[in-house]
């Protein structure tokens, strides 16, 4: 570990003292505090904090959640007209197509699916494989659309973490010239990715019904088999990561990876493995967690590109201000209203628009960082990776070898 710290350039996100807790470390220890009391919680001292999260949580998303999601469109939309036309898409098709599901949820939301024969055919389909055909069984064409939507969601958000955790050990690899090979980061990635994987299938292993406020949509109803594959999968892809990615550096080059790198790969499998689940931990905290883990990104990005300019300080103010507000605008404010307003609940049982707008952020945050989050872009080469211009630079996925052991590796995709 020392090895490798007097390695670093020096170069971080905000601070390396700050990365470490914001890209993980504030999450396992706050993960250990609260797996450590769980078994307190019949004294009051100790309880009341654990039920207190739900508020505590739902006004630090003000802070930290919404502010991760807007920045994201700060970040892509702001690039010009051409940029978003390289992009048509993931940032003009992608939002039009979740415009029109939402819309066609509203006008049609009392229609029964039992009179809509396509419908009726895959229902009898999903049926006959054995799987849940509760998620087109209606009653309502409105609730249909929308239990689509969440499992859509449910897809985006578990490859979007995975994502952004190899995206966390991929900069620190740069920053500290840890060396990797193109192999060793397939590896990383592909083990990271079985983790949402696995928490994918325990989502929807019962085949049950979740719920967001009042509204309830199914699960699919997957094999009982597909819970210790999934697991035998994760456990493969850990052991593998430490014995041919971490160890295999150590036997080249004498070096262990950073706490900085460590951090994010420890993390996500305390969020998500079955073993090391804590309810309010995992409900509550773990979305707070990784929207924090995303904004020293956006910090980096936007400090960089501000300096130098008039006013920086006033105009970097005036961005967390707008971010900040723009999120409970999105999320809260204009949705609650329109929902007031035109009296869903009353209608339909549900709130129908603030349900609509945090799926429809939600799935869209995942496109959206798919485009401005690609390491081969000369803006994400320059601000995030510190790269002078004209500096080589390898696309996603075809990551080379460092010519020496020492070298700085070329970062994928977050």
């Amino acid at each position: 570990m020392e090895g490798a710290l007097r390695a670093a350039s020096g170069q971080a996100l905000t601070t390396r003292f700050l990365d470490f807790w914001l890209l993980g470390g504030a999450s396992i220890l706050v993960w250990l505090v609260m797996i450590t009391l769980q078994g307190f919680r019949t004294s009051w001292a100790v309880d009341q904090h654990f039920a207190n999260l739900t508020v505590t949580t739902a006004s630090l998303a003000l802070i930290v959640n919404y502010p991760h999601f807007l920045v994201s469109y700060k970040l892509a939309y702001s690039r010009g007209p051409r940029f978003i036309a390289a992009h048509w898409w993931q940032l003009l098709a992608v939002p039009a197509l979740l415009v029109a599901l939402f819309a066609a949820a509203y006008g049609y939301f009392d229609v029964p699916v039992d009179e809509l024969a396509p419908v009726r055919a895959a229902s009898d389909a999903l049926g006959g494989y054995g799987v849940n055909a509760q998620l087109v069984a209606g009653p309502r064409l409105g609730d249909l659309l929308f239990t689509a939507a969440f499992n859509l969601m449910i897809l985006t958000i578990g490859w979007h973490y995975t994502k952004q955790v190899f995206g966390c050990m991929m900069v620190y690899a740069h920053y500290d010239a840890y060396p990797l090979t193109k192999a060793q980061r397939a590896l990383t990635k592909w083990a990271l990715l079985s983790i949402w994987v696995m928490n994918f299938v325990y989502t929807n292993i019962s085949g049950g019904f979740s719920a967001f406020g009042t509204f309830s949509y199914s699960a699919l109803d997957l094999p009982d088999a597909a819970a210790p594959i999934s697991q035998a999968a994760v456990g493969a892809g850990f052991v593998l990561v430490l014995h041919r990615v971490f160890y295999a550096v150590y036997r080249q080059t004498g070096r262990w990876p950073s706490a900085h790198m460590v951090a994010p790969f420890a993390a996500l499998y305390i969020w998500w493995l079955p073993q090391t689940r804590q309810y309010e931990f995992y409900f509550l905290l773990v979305p707070l967690f990784h929207s924090l883990q995303y904004l020293p990104f956006a910090w980096r990005m936007e400090d960089a590109r501000l300096r130098g300019l008039p006013h920086a300080p006033l105009r970097g103010t005036l961005i967390v201000i707008g971010v900040v507000a723009a999120g409970w605008i999105a999320f809260e404010l204009l949705p609650n209203a329109m929902d007031t307003r035109l009296g869903t609940f009353d209608a339909w049982g549900m709130f129908f628009f603030v349900t609509a707008a945090m799926l429809f952020i939600n799935i869209h945050h995942y496109f959206i960082d798919n485009v401005i989050w690609r390491f081969a872009d000369a803006e994400v080469r320059t601000y995030l990776l510190g790269q002078r211009h004209g500096e080589r630079s390898v696309s996603v996925g075809a990551i080379a070898s460092p010519p020496a052991p020492r070298s700085a590796g070329q970062a994928p995709s977050a």
